[in-house]
Formats: structure tokens, C-alpha cells, sequence
């Protein structure tokens, strides 16, 4: 059986998702972490873990962003 040049790039659409999605909820459970890194420390009294986590934070953003633009873009192409 052969499969025609749109299922083959439908087909590639779909795993290129899902590979998204698994490093999105790799993301989500690296925020999670880093948010409950921050609350326990400060409820120790310690601070100078908040800003470099923001930071990360934001960055973990941006990467969030960027990926929602490629599938907005992956699925514009349909």
C-alpha cells in the first residue's frame, strides 16, 4: 500500500507534535519543581534562590512561546 505525499506529511505533523508536548510537560514539571524549590526555601528564610528561578522562568516562557509559534505555523501549513 503506498501512502500519498499529504498523509506522509500529516503523519510527520502528528509526531512532531507529540514530541512537543513531551518536552512541554517536561517543562511544566521543571517549573513545578523550581516553584516548590522556591516555597520551601522561602519559608526557611532564604531568598537567594527567588530571582534566579524568575529568571529561569522566564526563559522556560519564551521556549513555551516559541513552540506555540511552530505549531501555529505547523498547522497554518494545512
Amino acid at each position: 500500500m503506498k501512502v500519498s505525499p499529504a498523509g506522509h506529511r500529516r503523519r510527520q505533523r502528528s509526531g512532531i507534535f507529540a514530541a512537543l508536548l513531551l518536552f512541554n510537560l517536561v517543562l511544566v514539571l521543571l517549573q513545578l519543581w523550581l516553584f516548590v524549590g522556591v516555597l520551601e526555601s522561602l519559608l526557611d528564610g532564604k531568598t537567594t534562590m527567588a530571582i534566579p528561578a524568575a529568571i529561569l522562568s522566564l526563559v522556560i516562557l519564551g521556549v513555551n512561546v516559541w513552540m506555540l509559534d511552530g505549531v501555529v505555523r505547523l498547522t497554518r501549513d494545512v
